[in-house]
């Protein structure tokens, strides 16, 4: 029987499963869930309660707007990357993260799975549409965005032509710059394979994951 689970989202799906090894399980949560991080805590909390047959849950989630913040488990082990959010994963590291931030920091980032998963400004103008109609969603698209200068598309596995094109139809739909960049498995790698330092929160039973955690 297995002892270790991972839980992530279905953004990361492709990436986790590419490296994932046949010993540890896995479940991929609705990547809405980012949105309400009260929401993604409630799940997460409630998949830990579940999981009593394993020793170690592993996250394949950052601090995501304080979402995991205040989790706890009496019996298991919690390993998350000691990130702000996914964006780092892809990349393979926060400090490349960091580097991408301080030249570039009005970027939107889109993979293969947030375009899978409709998690593209372009995606959310057609819902705003249904919800609002077209001047008013374009209104607000304009007012969520206004301030952000490119879209860059990460590459990291199964990439094909349609997401790069479909990435720089989001920037023109935007009006900015397109760039496009080497992603890495590197943080998943070292995840799921137990080479747990300084990248990474391991908690102990008993223990609950607070903001400062990340800091």
């Amino acid at each position: 029987m297995n002892n270790t689970k991972i839980f992530a989202c279905q953004t990361l799906e492709d990436e986790i499963l590419e490296i994932l090894p046949g010993n540890i399980d896995h479940e991929f949560l609705e990547y809405r869930l980012h949105r309400t991080p009260d929401k993604l805590r409630g799940q997460l909390k409630k998949r830990i309660e579940e999981a009593e047959e394993y020793d170690t849950l592993l996250f394949g989630y950052g601090l995501c707007s304080n979402g995991v913040a205040g989790l706890s488990s009496q019996k298991h082990k919690i390993v998350v990357p000691r990130v702000h959010d996914c964006i780092s994963l892809l990349l393979g590291s926060r400090n490349q993260y960091d580097a991408q931030f301080e030249k570039h920091p009005a970027t939107i980032y889109l993979s293969k799975g947030w375009i899978k998963q409709k998690g593209d400004p372009m995606s959310e103008f057609y819902e705003y549409c249904d919800k609002y109609g077209e001047d008013n969603a374009r209104w607000l698209i304009e007012e969520e965005y206004k301030n952000y200068q490119r879209v860059v598309f990460i590459h990291t596995v199964g990439d094909c032509d349609e997401d790069v094109k479909y990435s720089k139809e989001v920037a023109g739909f935007l009006k900015v710059k397109f760039c496009e960049v080497q992603g890495s498995l590197r943080y998943f790698e070292r995840l799921v394979n137990g080479e747990w330092d300084t990248e990474f929160l391991v908690i102990p039973p008993g223990r609950t994951i607070s903001l400062n955690h990340f800091m």
